[in-house]
């Protein structure tokens, strides 16, 4: 009797060279919503002044140690292709009860790629290695970064995020079969 691996490795040698290409693309599936009336909800947000840096260990140098949003990108800039990117990711660094900063969660993210303490998280790091670009932008002291945060979630509905979306969105998105 073999072991899992020596059943798995069977199964792939089994597989047409079309089949094996077809598995390892759907590897890569990601679902990516753009519903132009969740667009609107855009209005609600104040001005965030974005700045990005591509996700490497030499950025993380230029990351303000201020709280504040973010966002992954996959981003397309090569001059031989048209500019393109696609949200990933959303997620907030500090709120009124914390205090942690994006220079912090940005080094989160560097030892998440390590490790696999956070399994889509790092599964999205590994698949898009070399093409993900980390988008910030500082908040003021002010305004709370969950509430912006949630708006992003709603207008963006970035496909490795699960749990964050606001309970009409959630709903929503579980009745159609997305979460």
């Amino acid at each position: 009797m073999g072991t899992l691996l020596d059943l798995a490795n069977a199964s792939l040698t089994a597989m047409t060279p079309e089949q094996r290409l077809q598995a390892a693309l759907s590897k890569y599936l990601c679902q990516h919503i753009m519903y132009p009336p969740f667009l609107e909800r855009k209005k609600t947000l104040p001005d965030l002044n974005w700045k990005s840096v591509p996700f490497c260990a030499a950025s993380r140098a230029s990351i303000p140690k201020f709280r504040g949003v973010y966002a992954f990108a996959v981003a397309l800039n090569d001059s031989k292709l048209p500019t393109n990117s696609h949200i990933l990711y959303v997620g907030k660094a500090g709120d009124v009860t914390s205090d942690n900063t994006l220079w912090r969660r940005y080094y989160d993210y560097m030892v998440t790629e390590r490790k696999n303490d956070r399994p889509r998280i790092h599964e999205m790091l590994q698949q898009w290695q070399g093409h993900l670009v980390y988008h910030y932008a500082v908040i003021d002291d002010s305004m709370g970064t969950a509430e912006i945060e949630r708006t992003l979630l709603d207008i963006l509905v970035p496909p490795y995020n699960r749990g964050d979306f606001s309970p009409e969105l959630a709903s929503l998105l579980k009745g159609a079969n997305i979460l």
